[in-house]
C-alpha cells in the first residue's frame, strides 16, 4: 500500500477515535490521545483562524496540557452547570489532509459538531488542524486548533464541550 495512503489512514483512524471518546464523554481516554506537552486551541471567529496567535488575540480556548487536564477534570463533576446533565454530542470529521513535516504529521479536516441539550440543539461547524507525533509506533496529538467558520456564535450557544 502507498506510504502516503496508509499515514492518512492512520491519521483520520486517531481523529475518528478521538471523535468517539468525545461523543461518549470518555474523557480520560480523550486525553491519553494527547502528549504532555500538548495544546488545545479555539480561536476567534471574526479573525483569520488559520493564522491567529494567541499572544496578539483573544481566542475563546487557549489550553495547555495542564489546562486540558483541568478541563476534564471539570467536566466530569456536577458542579459543571452548564454539562449537567451533559449534552449529547456528535462529531463528525472528514476530508482530511494530511503531511508529514518532518517529525510532525500535520492534518486538517473539516467537521461539524452537534451539541444538543435542553430542547435546543447548536451545530459548530469548521476544520480542525491537529498536530502529530508518533510514540513507540503509536500515533499521539501533540496540538489541536479548532477553527470555527461561524461569523459568530449564537446567544445561547456556548462552548462548554470539548470541540
Amino acid at each position: 500500500m502507498d506510504d502516503k495512503l496508509l499515514l492518512r489512514l492512520r491519521v483520520e483512524d486517531l481523529l475518528f477515535k478521538e471523535a468517539d471518546l468525545l461523543d461518549s464523554w470518555r474523557l480520560d481516554e480523550w486525553l491519553a490521545l494527547y502528549t504532555d506537552d500538548a495544546y488545545y486551541h479555539i480561536p476567534p471567529s471574526d479573525v483569520d483562524g488559520d493564522t491567529a496567535d494567541p499572544d496578539t488575540s483573544l481566542f475563546y480556548i487557549v489550553d495547555d496540557r495542564i489546562r486540558m487536564q483541568e478541563r476534564v477534570i471539570r467536566l466530569g463533576k456536577v458542579g459543571a452547570h452548564s454539562e449537567w446533565p451533559r449534552s449529547k454530542v456528535r462529531h463528525l470529521v472528514s476530508n482530511t489532509l494530511v503531511e508529514r513535516d518532518g517529525d510532525v504529521i500535520r492534518a486538517r479536516s473539516s467537521f461539524v459538531v452537534w451539541r444538543s441539550k435542553d430542547i435546543t440543539s447548536d451545530a459548530f461547524v469548521g476544520h480542525y488542524r491537529h498536530e502529530i507525533v508518533e510514540r513507540d509506533g503509536n500515533l499521539m496529538i501533540a496540538g489541536k486548533t479548532c477553527v470555527l467558520d461561524m461569523e459568530a456564535l449564537r446567544p445561547h450557544a456556548r462552548i462548554s464541550i470539548i470541540l
